[in-house]
């Protein structure tokens, strides 16, 4: 929608704004409840706030288009090794349905706040799947558009596409052509955002909140 040198301009307040859903990221991942070090490809990593709440000594590769992005994880990486808390970080500059990652590699991938950012979703959704291991988890956060949407958002996402996100992504839509199972759905903001975890394995219970 819009290129990395407008989120390179953005970078500079984009943590600032993303303090308005700071206790939405810290309860997404007390659902995910991650433990163990795991090996995780973050799409359209951002500045690298997901970071933090990744387990000690995970082998993460996040991918981002704006390099000013990237400057901000790498510090914030080095800011964890000071405090005890190291990770085996590899940043990338590039498109993040073009990973580069070998099929069935990683344990978990992180969609936060992405999918509605890039005008590739079908595509990054399908590179998620395939890097993913059998019994992996596709962590999805973001906002999504209900079924039926109203005027008003049209005409909100008409400025908001130009800011560089779009109101009218539908998850439903999104997921149908994949064989995924969705583990948990937690609505938040009055059904505006939504966290899903998902997985490959049809053996997996199925768990959704309001």
């Amino acid at each position: 929608m819009v290129g990395a040198g407008r989120w390179d301009s953005y970078a500079k307040f984009y943590n600032l704004v993303l303090k308005t859903v700071a206790a939405q990221r810290q309860q997404l991942f007390q659902h995910l409840a991650l433990s163990e070090p795991l090996k995780v490809y973050i799409a359209g990593c951002g500045s690298g706030l997901d970071l933090p709440y990744l387990p000690a000594q995970s082998a993460v590769l996040g991918v981002d288009f704006s390099a000013e992005m990237l400057k901000q994880s790498a510090q914030l990486q080095q800011q964890l090794q000071a405090q005890g808390h190291p990770l085996a970080l590899t940043l990338q500059q590039g498109r993040a349905e073009l990973s580069g990652l070998a099929d069935n590699s990683v344990d978990l991938v992180l969609l936060h706040l992405i999918l509605a950012v890039t005008d590739q979703p079908q595509a990054l959704l399908q590179e998620a799947i395939r890097v993913l291991k059998p019994g992996g988890v596709i962590s999805i956060w973001d906002k999504f558009a209900p079924q039926q949407i109203s005027r008003l958002r049209r005409i909100a996402d008409y400025f908001s596409r130009r800011l560089g996100t779009t109101l009218l992504l539908q998850i439903d839509d999104l997921l149908q052509p994949h064989s995924l199972v969705i583990m948990q759905r937690h609505r938040m903001l009055y059904g505006q955002m939504q966290h899903l975890m998902m997985t490959t394995d049809s053996t997996t219970h199925n768990k959704e909140r309001g």
